[in-house]
């Protein structure tokens, strides 16, 4: 599954304007989220024993002994000149995750499969703070490339797979925080909501790194909520875990 082409322009985005100045500083953050998954995964259904006309849902639970983790990482880019930023970033996950059978006694249980693309930009704007700590609102899109699937194990009938590809677009607004506590930690928050594909999604995340002289080695945890409908596809779903990374700083 690749990403559809129209990313390259978020991407160009994000990079534009960065002939650098002494008052500009420009980001790279590559790193890896450790998401685990929980919520509802629904996806359609047919077939002898099964509802016609429908979909399955299921629903997982963030229980570790039913939880793989198949793989996942994220890069984010980050240019602020003056009280201005644009930034943004660039995840792909992969997670599985066991569950009861949703149709009893006719499937063992089910086994629910999530991969794909999130991508997210967006302006800030800074509104408190100086040169140790600082407060902004932002406002862009968050699209997501998912690869949905359940796989139905064999009980009273047959096992099977059912598969869907959802993507949508999402425009956001949030607020984030960035500090630093003392000469090397840094710390940071951030938060934001949107809609549009999706009835409502929201993401939290928080931060804190130690800075040496060629950027910051940092950790924290990333939790986004999803809330998406349509026709037989449903994703009521929220990735969330820890990350680690760097960040190198031009």
């Amino acid at each position: 599954m690749k990403p559809p082409a129209w990313i390259l322009a978020i991407a160009a985005f994000l990079f534009a304007g960065t002939a650098f100045a002494a008052d500009s500083e420009f980001r790279i953050e590559p790193y890896l989220w450790v998401a685990g998954l929980t919520g509802t995964i629904g996806t359609p259904t047919s077939g002898p024993g099964l509802p016609e006309g429908g979909r399955i849902d299921a629903t997982f639970g963030n229980l570790s002994e039913n939880l793989e983790l198949a793989g996942g990482g994220m890069i984010a880019v980050d240019y602020r000149r003056n009280r201005w930023s644009v930034f943004g970033d660039w995840t792909y996950a992969h997670v599985k995750s066991e569950a009861p059978s949703p149709l009893g006694q006719l499937f063992s249980s089910v086994e629910g499969d999530l991969k794909g693309h999130i991508v997210q930009g967006a302006a800030g704007y800074q509104l408190y703070g100086g040169d140790r700590w600082r407060v902004e609102a932002y406002a862009g899109a968050r699209y997501y490339n998912l690869d949905l699937q359940l796989e139905l194990r064999p009980g009273t009938l047959a096992g099977r797979v059912s598969q869907v590809n959802p993507e949508w677009v999402d425009g956001l607004v949030g607020a984030r925080y960035q500090g630093l506590l003392g000469d090397h930690w840094a710390f940071a928050l951030q938060g934001d909501v949107g809609t549009g594909g999706s009835d409502v999604s929201w993401q939290g995340i928080a931060s804190l790194g130690y800075r040496v002289s060629w950027g910051t080695i940092m950790g924290g945890w990333r939790h986004l909520k999803v809330d998406y409908e349509e026709g037989d596809t449903k994703a009521d779903l929220a990735l969330s875990g820890p990350f680690f990374g760097v960040i190198f700083r031009f």
